[in-house]
């Protein structure tokens, strides 16, 4: 949508991350602000966000959902976009099924 100027209806896909999955509401101002504000896109895939969010676990002890992991996997895909800068990630959400949970660990 942002690479056409203009919100494009896709089809959803199940992914760990809900919260960034589906479709943009014709009047949501999300579709602008990541238009101006968002500088690069980094593509990860469902096992990089798995893994994403087991580190986090593992190194942080914090339980994080899939959105929380696209994030952290966009930084592992490239951390050297970072290197020598201080780097903030939001970890936002522990909205993660049970079931799901089991599978990614």
């Amino acid at each position: 949508s942002v690479r056409a100027g203009r919100i494009v209806e896709m089809p959803s896909l199940p992914t760990l991350s809900d919260g960034s999955a589906g479709g943009i509401e014709r009047d949501a101002i999300t579709f602008d602000l990541c238009r101006t504000l968002v500088d690069d896109w980094v593509l990860v895939s469902e096992e990089e966000i798995a893994a994403a969010m087991r580190l986090v676990m593992e190194t942080q002890h914090l339980l994080v959902e899939g959105a929380a992991g696209a994030a952290v996997a966009g930084y592992l895909k490239d951390a050297q976009r970072g290197r020598g800068q201080t780097v903030a990630i939001v970890l936002c959400g522990g909205n993660i099924d049970l079931g799901t949970l089991k599978r990614i660990l």
